[in-house]
């Protein structure tokens, strides 16, 4: 019930969530007796580095206000492995909390929005279903990020009950009209790299290579969708376009378009600025020093525009370099190779997708530098260490 209800308020009212974490850990406290078999659960490791990292850079920081700040908000990094760790048993109870908690929790929040919605605008269309409107509690990337892992968690699910069966499409249509509302484009990513990964999993599961087969029929369905939407399809002919023109020459596509605030532009200024501070600062420049030097770099350029609006790397590879370096960037790598072989290896579709969802985020946002980012992954890593580690105390007792 803790896990639940913890998920919930994640979800519902993050802000919340921290007395709801403590709970979720003191209920984990009965099942830290027997044999920890430490090795089992090794993929939250990374996270526990991750973290140590980021506390190490704390150290040498000037903004220690907002080093304290940021230190705190990764505390997921920390707590999570350690509950992960100490457990013993209570897998299975802390699996359906957390699985039930993230279906419950978005389908709320998923019938809310739609609802909120509705009333607001009288139809489905209206400023109410704006992407920056529509959607509880959260950023659309966030919500949908989220909703995507709850889909996958209840269609996966092996109940044989005629209500959950129905739920099931019920669902499904719910979440593709939140996607469809909320209009991310991380979420849109996802779901191809969902449509992508679905053959390989099946191949590998059944050793059947028929499936692989099914991936240029998907590439036909992209391509088909993409043609047919005038909008769509400018979209990536712009941001070909601008491609490029930026690998021309990146220090002169920074000098021609100060303060350009076209998305596409935006990412590739901010992520060339982003890499070369990565290189002038091998180690990173700390943990709560990072915004404040990427600001100067956008003054130094006369992107008083981006400074302005605060513009983060909008990746979370480059976020993590600026903060702490080469070694960052590597453990956050390691992390998302580990999460998507463990989830593999347990078989359980759902983390695998989940696991393959937040890596493929993290390459277009910098994911984890709010609140409910550290908590969402923390909580997906801690989900998988304990599935993994129930389905090989299995395996060993066969």
């Amino acid at each position: 019930m803790a896990s639940a209800l913890m998920v919930m308020a994640l979800i519902i009212k993050d802000q919340l969530i921290p007395p709801f974490i403590l709970l979720f850990a003191i209920s984990t406290v009965p099942f830290w007796k027997g044999e920890k078999q430490l090795k089992l659960k090794k993929v939250v490791l990374p996270l526990l580095v991750l973290f140590f990292l980021y506390a190490v850079s704390f150290l040498f920081v000037v903004n220690k206000n907002q080093g304290l700040l940021q230190l705190t908000t990764r505390l997921s990094f920390l707590i999570f492995p350690i509950l992960a760790l100490g457990m013993s048993h209570g897998a299975k109870q802390a699996r359906l909390g957390l699985k039930w908690g993230f279906i419950l929790g978005s389908g709320f929040s998923m019938l809310f929005s739609l609802a909120r919605a509705v009333v607001t605008e009288g139809s489905f269309s209206g400023d109410a279903f704006h992407s920056s409107i529509y959607g509880l509690n959260m950023h659309a990337s966030y919500l949908a990020l989220i909703f995507l892992f709850a889909c996958a968690l209840l269609f996966t699910d092996s109940s044989n009950s005629k209500t959950i069966k129905i739920g099931k499409w019920a669902y499904l249509g719910l979440t593709i009209i939140s996607i469809f509302y909320l209009r991310s484009l991380g979420a849109f990513v996802c779901v191809a790299a969902i449509f992508t990964a679905l053959p390989i999993w099946k191949s590998l599961k059944t050793r059947n290579w028929k499936w692989l087969l099914t991936l240029p029929l998907y590439g036909l369905i992209f391509f088909v969708g993409l043609k047919s939407s005038a909008r769509i399809s400018n979209d990536v002919s712009a941001s070909i376009d601008r491609v490029g023109v930026w690998a021309q020459s990146p220090s002169k596509f920074i000098d021609d378009n100060v303060n350009n605030i076209e998305s596409n532009t935006v990412r590739l200024v901010v992520w060339t600025i982003s890499t070369n501070m990565i290189i002038d600062n091998p180690f990173g420049v700390g943990l709560g020093d990072e915004n404040d030097l990427l600001m100067r770099e956008y003054y130094k350029h006369e992107y008083t525009g981006y400074a302005e609006r605060r513009l983060n790397p909008h990746q979370q590879f480059l976020q993590t370099g600026i903060s702490i370096g080469w070694l960052g960037i590597i453990t956050l790598l390691i992390l998302f190779i580990s999460i998507v072989i463990a989830s593999f290896r347990t078989g359980n579709l759902a983390l695998f997708i989940g696991a393959i969802c937040i890596s493929v985020s993290c390459l277009f946002e910098s994911m984890l530098e709010r609140q409910v980012g550290v908590i969402f992954l923390s909580i997906l890593v801690f989900y998988i260490a304990i599935v993994r580690f129930d389905h090989l105390k299995m395996k060993s007792a066969e």
